[in-house]
């Protein structure tokens, strides 16, 4: 399914049942909640869009996630997620706020590119802990402007 160019107040995994691919394009959207959606089983493309509300913890994007062009206005607070067959996209995006990735269990690449995030993220950060995310195959991360590697889950 694509959605293009419209005004959306709320995407939740009852909207993305029955697709294998859902791509939301030049989209205003005020909240994506995804919270607790286990084994997303769908593809989740999300290009050139405004995002006010990104909720994604423990969610399994098993078939991927692709994250381009997009501002994303909230602390985003990724627990307990990757468990991804496919790769997981992040590149292009503002974030405005925190992204937060902890004990996550990433089973294909993570690639995390050209993004500009304000407050930091830490999904390089915390080495050593017991909630330090993890990579099966590894992670690409290459020409972000902002703090990578913080090692705490909330600044």
């Amino acid at each position: 399914m694509v959605k293009e160019n419209q005004v959306i107040d709320l995407l939740n995994l009852e909207d993305l049942k029955g697709n294998e691919t859902f791509h939301l394009s030049n989209c205003l959207i005020d909240t994506i909640d995804l919270i607790g959606a286990f084994e997303l089983n769908v593809h989740l493309k999300i290009e050139n869009c405004i995002i006010n509300n990104l909720k994604i913890h423990s969610c399994w994007f098993v078939n991927g996630l692709f994250l381009k062009n997009n501002i994303i206005k909230n602390y985003v607070d990724y627990q307990m997620g990757g468990h991804n067959l496919k790769p997981i996209v992040i590149e292009g995006n503002i974030f405005t706020d925190f992204l937060n990735f902890f004990d996550c269990q990433f089973e294909n690449i993570v690639e995390l590119k050209n993004n500009v995030l304000l407050k930091g993220t830490n999904l390089l950060g915390n080495k050593g802990e017991g909630f330090e995310n993890s990579f099966a195959i590894g992670w690409l991360v290459e020409k972000n402007v902002g703090n990578i590697d913080i090692n705490e889950m909330n600044v």
